[in-house]
């Protein structure tokens, strides 16, 4: 294959990427206002978007892998020198990089998004838990008849 060929294959790859990218990370920003606004429903609708963007993020990685796999590049450093070498304007390589970044601001996004979402799933088995009596630590809660445990209440069925 020739530099024109391998410059045309990468610019298209980094094109979709790029355009995939975008979508991810505004799926994770929707993502992030459906865990503010408790809407449940367009939380897993956007869920199933985000893991198509993931698979599709996937196919293009391994199409660019395959690609450059004949050149032997191992490394972040020698894949930009690479990209230094095949496009000396470094459209190419600022294109990843601009690609690398939003990659990271996704990556950061979807854990704080899970921290999140693992937070409240925390707090709604609390909540369940106190609502059926069941709670961790029942004396700082009230049992599923309203009484609190250990308390004046638990007296009346007592017998000197």
């Amino acid at each position: 294959m020739n530099t024109s060929d391998t410059i045309t294959q990468i610019t298209n790859l980094f094109t979709q990427t790029s355009l995939c990218v975008d979508k991810l990370n505004q799926s994770l920003t929707t993502e992030l206002s459906c865990l503010k606004n408790s809407q449940a429903a367009q939380l897993l609708d956007n869920n199933a978007i985000k893991e198509q963007l993931m698979s599709e993020l996937n196919v293009l990685d391994q199409q660019r892998k395959q690609l450059t796999s004949a050149y032997k590049i191992e490394t972040r450093e020698a894949y930009l020198q690479w990209l230094d070498t095949l496009d000396p304007t470094m459209t190419l390589k600022n294109k990843w990089l601009e690609i690398s970044d939003t990659i990271k601001q996704c990556q950061k996004q979807n854990a704080t998004n899970g921290i999140i979402s693992e937070k409240m799933s925390q707090a709604s088995v609390e909540v369940l838990n106190i609502v059926t009596g069941n709670s961790i630590n029942p004396d700082s809660t009230y049992t599923a008849t309203g009484a609190k445990p250990g308390t004046i209440n638990s007296l009346h069925n007592t017998t000197a």
